[in-house]
């Protein structure tokens, strides 16, 4: 993944992946447009416990890159009925000062996101409200609460509250939680798994501290991630597994398997 579209509206949110909103059909339609031409996700997102925005007023845009070496925030404002002229417009934004912290509170699609998501939310906003933002659904709900720090796609999961100090400190600092490392969102699935991996076993928090090389699918359900740290070779080595059924997310009508990445051993 590229990057992520940011539009605000701090109104209701349907159930859909890119919800309904007060944004109206044709608005969400042409967000949805280019965002697609950009290679990027659209995400809607509000303050915590703002809901008392003019549908007509002015919202914030953010454009967000995070790929590696090229990641920033681009951020602009723009009324409601603007937004497709102002998102397609590529000479209106300006940079962003900070970074950006969203927590998925998407409750009309998995309400595990808003019963856990909300309180750390709140927690976090207590501590530092600027980059601290509410989402629209980030995927992975059966580890909610999550939460996405931009601009460098780093995803957290299951956080509680009492995790507001660490994860804003985090932030703030360029590192990440290892312990609740979900993977970056510019990285496959295996990649972010052989990163998280070796993060807990060699106790990395750097946010940048590891630079993926090769994967190399080995047959069998076994693959190999190598990985860079400080100008050293990381070798992860992985099984596919297969957690035992269950309710996935909240919402869930039936037991399924979860896949899961088990680390055999990491060389370097």
């Amino acid at each position: 993944m590229r990057g992520y579209l940011l539009v605000e509206e701090p109104g209701a949110w349907g159930a859909g992946t890119v919800p309904a909103s007060r944004l109206g059909e044709d608005v969400t339609a042409a967000l949805r447009a280019n965002a697609a031409g950009r290679g990027v996700r659209l995400l809607l997102v509000r303050r915590p416990a703002a809901r008392d925005l003019d549908p007509d007023g002015p919202r914030r845009v953010f454009l967000v890159d995070v790929r590696r070496g090229r990641s920033r925030v681009l951020a602009r404002t723009a009324a409601r009925a603007d937004l497709p002229a102002a998102v397609a417009d590529d000479g209106g934004w300006e940079p962003h000062g900070g970074p950006l912290l969203l927590v998925c509170t998407h409750g009309r699609k998995d309400w595990c996101c808003a019963l856990r998501g909300r309180p750390v939310a709140a927690a976090l906003a207590d501590l530092d409200p600027e980059p601290v933002w509410e989402c629209s659904h980030l995927g992975g709900d059966r580890f909610a609460a999550t939460a996405l720090s931009l601009p460098s796609g780093v995803t957290h999961g299951r956080l509680a509250p009492d995790d507001a100090p660490a994860l804003v400190a985090a932030l703030r600092s360029g590192r990440v939680l290892p312990h609740r490392w979900r993977g970056r969102s510019c990285d496959p699935g295996v990649v972010q798994a052989a990163e998280g991996h070796a993060r807990l076993e060699r106790g990395i928090d750097a946010v940048d501290a590891l630079r993926p090389r090769a994967v190399v699918d080995e047959e069998h359900g076994r693959w190999r991630v190598d990985l860079e740290h400080e100008g050293r070779p990381l070798r992860v080595h992985l099984r596919v597994g297969s957690a035992p059924a269950h309710r996935l997310t909240c919402s869930a009508t039936d037991d399924r398997h979860a896949r899961t990445w088990e680390l055999e051993r990491i060389e370097g």
